[in-house]
């Protein structure tokens, strides 16, 4: 019996995570809504198409009664967003809101920011309404779950109160946690423990159960600065069409590399100025369009599978490392092991160019997300 427990123990200890103290922690929940001629006959705002805000009044009407229905149900960080653009969270300690031709990015901390706010065009019909639910609070990951089963109950009443069908709506529920890996290496020694345990078990352990059908991913992104000394020792023909060729096949090869002696074998590397967003999808389909590239995940396909976009005519603000976690990389019903692969692989990487750790930062968000309709 001693034995079984001691090789019980070395497993769970293997799945533990120590991240720097300091680490960010979010979580968000996108409601989606179709905007379809239903749901405007539903909400019962007139739109004038000769008008030159045919949308306003239909806009002003059903964020009124959304705003009234998640107030009841004491939810205090909310916002509704129907601009046609991708919804990104990030934290800050100055609330703000920008916006780019496809992104809109919302900058907030969740221990003292609450609003309601809405986002939109009056002379523009959007794809779909979005409901962007901000957990706030000092506890995020404790009380995932309630926000969770408060946010879900809200958005039932919403779908009564306008009038939708059941399965109408979309509820995606993320959370991630973000922190630079060489902290250490700077003097920040303090650390806390994480397993990053998969979502809807982790919602049941705090008694809250996801109810219905649901899909979910786990991924990783880190962020790589171009930093002057990555261009060291690199042969660049700047007269050339594509100057930074070399230099990104020499990336490319390093990143390969950490993956491989880290076993990490699906990944994507991200250098051509799009940004990635990771989306669950059985055809695993990967499309850039304008600034964004989209990644198709199917976490029940655990084959090996390695994307490369770069373009050796653009020096990159950033380069993106992008990890996607299988079935396979779920063990005692947590993703420790594998975000331990993550960071050593990042660390791999990093010895591999020479960075400078205790100057510089590669950051590491490690996402986990879970879908479901209401």
């Amino acid at each position: 019996m001693r034995r079984a427990s001691s090789i019980l123990r070395k497993h769970r200890a293997a799945d533990r995570v120590y991240i720097p103290s300091d680490a960010r922690d979010n979580q968000y929940i996108l409601a989606e809504i179709p905007l379809t001629d239903k749901l405007i006959e539903l909400v019962g705002a007139d739109v004038t198409s000769n008008s030159e805000k045919p949308y306003q009044k239909f806009y002003q009407t059903l964020s009124h009664k959304i705003f009234q229905v998640v107030e009841k149900h004491g939810l205090t960080h909310v916002n509704f967003v129907a601009n046609n653009r991708l919804v990104r969270v990030r934290y800050s300690g100055e609330q703000q809101v920008l916006h780019t031709n496809q992104q809109s990015f919302f900058f907030y901390c969740p221990e003292h920011n609450s609003t309601f706010k809405t986002y939109f065009d009056g002379a523009v019909r959007a794809r779909k309404i979005k409901l962007l639910f901000l957990a706030t609070g000092k506890e995020l990951r404790l009380n995932s779950g309630k926000f969770h089963t408060d946010v879900f109950n809200a958005v039932k009443d919403i779908s009564k109160e306008v009038g939708l069908a059941e399965g109408d709506i979309k509820l995606r529920d993320h959370q991630h946690l973000t922190f630079d890996v060489f902290a250490s290496e700077k003097g920040h020694r303090e650390t806390i423990t994480h397993s990053f345990r998969e979502v809807a078990d982790r919602y049941h352990s705090q008694g809250h159960d996801i109810v219905g059908d649901h899909t979910s991913i786990t991924y990783a992104i880190a962020s790589v600065p171009m930093a002057r000394r990555l261009l060291k020792g690199t042969e660049i023909d700047y007269s050339s069409e594509m100057p930074f060729t070399n230099l990104y096949n020499e990336i490319e090869q390093a990143f390969k590399k950490a993956c491989q002696d880290n076993n990490i074998d699906q990944a994507a590397l991200i250098a051509n100025g799009v940004s990635p967003f990771v989306r669950y999808d059985e055809t695993e389909t990967a499309k850039v369009e304008g600034e964004l590239i989209s990644i198709g995940v199917n976490p029940n396909n655990n084959k090996s599978r390695f994307c490369v976009h770069w373009d050796g005519e653009k020096l990159v603000d950033t380069i993106r490392f992008v990890f996607f976690a299988d079935e396979t990389d779920e063990n005692n019903h947590n993703y420790g092991k594998f975000v331990n692969q993550v960071i050593q692989s990042v660390r791999s990487f990093a010895d591999e160019v020479k960075w400078k750790k205790e100057h510089d930062d590669i950051n590491v968000r490690v996402h986990q997300h879970i879908m479901q309709k209401v």
